[in-house]
């Protein structure tokens, strides 16, 4: 369920063990037999399991640390924001200031997002699931590959039983603990199949299911929530009026995304929710409202770059690698400055960065500040279909699973008691 730094055993006694991480040595229990100089991953102060010092060292490269800029380089100005974000929230002045941070400000704005990541969330990087259930949408976005106008698609739809059989595998054989079963808007799935799809698993498995099926209303959503689900996925994608109505040419509506949005929260899900970043005609203007309605709705932060695909409307957008690169960077900024804003919310890395910046984006992503990465489960006969943009990423997960997935109780239970205190239940 989680990635954590490793620690090194310096005692053991019959109550509890001394571990060590870099400077620090702190006191831990233990469910696994350990002994001097052995290595460990803890999780809520309890060595769980035990590694090698190879792999120690691997998990150590994989999450090194990010150099902290030397402050005379800084200006007085970045300074004053960057001291400002552990008091109070910034202004629209001090946040797109740092929406333009360039250079060594730019470097250090991303490592004080880490050093907040580090300082509230501990050295703890959560791994979660997303199948990817159907690939038939009855929209028409301008952007999405899986647009009902795209007739160069091959579609596809799992069965009941697919969904149910992948998840079980997901949590049985590797331990995931949290997983999004995700489509396009495909109503050929009934509120009652959804609800036995979700119950099956319940049934089957002890995980956490996030659901992300588009504008279903309220009453598909309540009955989701009753079945067992714990969160939805559903972006706003742009708080920029004009262009959501651009985006969406068949009359989708950015009031009913916000309307959804507040009775996501009535009902008590754990909501995920974000913007497309690079979008055509987006200004930081736009991307500024966007991190304020992060703000109001996400207790899971979902926003990704926009990337042009093929056979769509703005699959002749830019994409040329000086392009790529803005996107990428324009991400790690959000996502440092909604650390800075948001210092216990959880922030994924998403496929789409992924896409765009391979498995360093990863890294690059953790260093700035996410605490959370989401690997595709989607069976291999599918997952190319699931064409949202082009080239899609969903490599190179293994040794992250190797590391991250524990299948103990105890890693259940500390997600369970994180989203209960973000929902407030």
């Amino acid at each position: 369920m989680c990635l954590t730094i490793p620690k090194q055993v310096i005692s053991v006694n019959q109550r509890d063990i001394k571990v060590r991480s870099g400077k620090k040595t702190e006191k831990v229990g233990a469910i696994i037999k350990v002994k001097k100089g052995d290595w460990v991953l803890t999780i809520n102060n309890i060595a769980i399991k035990r590694i090698s010092k190879k792999d120690a060292k691997e998990i150590i490269e994989l999450l090194e640390k990010q150099p902290r800029t030397i402050n005379s380089v800084l200006s007085k100005e970045f300074k004053k924001i960057i001291e400002a974000s552990y008091s109070r929230q910034l202004t629209k002045r001090e946040i797109v200031y740092l929406l333009n941070t360039k250079g060594n400000e730019y470097k250090a704005l991303l490592s004080e997002a880490n050093t907040v990541r580090k300082a509230y969330l501990k050295d703890f990087i959560c791994i979660h699931g997303i199948i990817e259930f159907s690939n038939y949408c009855r929209n028409d976005c301008l952007y999405c590959g899986l647009r009902c106008q795209n007739k160069n698609l091959q579609r596809y739809r799992m069965t009941p039983e697919e969904i149910i059989e992948t998840a079980q595998k997901a949590v049985d054989e590797k331990g995931y603990k949290l997983l999004v079963l995700q489509s396009g808007e495909d109503y050929y799935y009934t509120d009652e199949m959804l609800e036995n799809i979700i119950k099956k698993i319940k049934e089957k498995c002890r995980v956490f299911i996030f659901i992300s099926i588009g504008e279903r209303g309220r009453e598909t959503y309540r009955k989701i929530k009753d079945a067992g689900a714990s969160g939805v996925l559903f972006r706003f994608e742009t708080s920029n009026l004009r262009l959501f109505e651009k985006l969406h040419p068949k009359g989708k509506s950015l009031k009913k995304r916000y309307e959804h949005l507040k009775f996501f929260k009535e009902l008590g899900y754990f909501v995920a929710t974000g913007s497309m970043i690079g979008l055509p005609e987006q200004k930081n203007n736009d991307i500024y409202k966007d991190i304020k309605l992060m703000q109001k709705w996400a207790n899971m932060i979902s926003m990704g770059p926009f990337i042009p695909t093929d056979d769509t409307p703005l699959g002749d957008a830019p994409n040329d690698e000086k392009t790529k690169q803005r996107k990428i960077e324009l991400n790690l900024k959000m996502i440092a400055i909604l650390r800075l804003l948001m210092k216990n919310v959880k922030i994924p890395v998403v496929t789409a960065l992924e896409t765009l910046a391979g498995e360093e984006g990863r890294k690059r992503s953790l260093l700035a500040g996410a605490n959370a990465l989401m690997f595709n489960l989607t069976p291999s006969k599918y997952r190319p279909l699931y064409k949202i943009y082009s080239d899609k990423f969903y490599q190179k997960k293994e040794k992250w699973e190797h590391y991250g997935l524990f299948k103990f109780e105890e890693s259940y239970k500390m997600l369970e008691e994180r989203m209960r205190k973000e929902i407030k239940i």
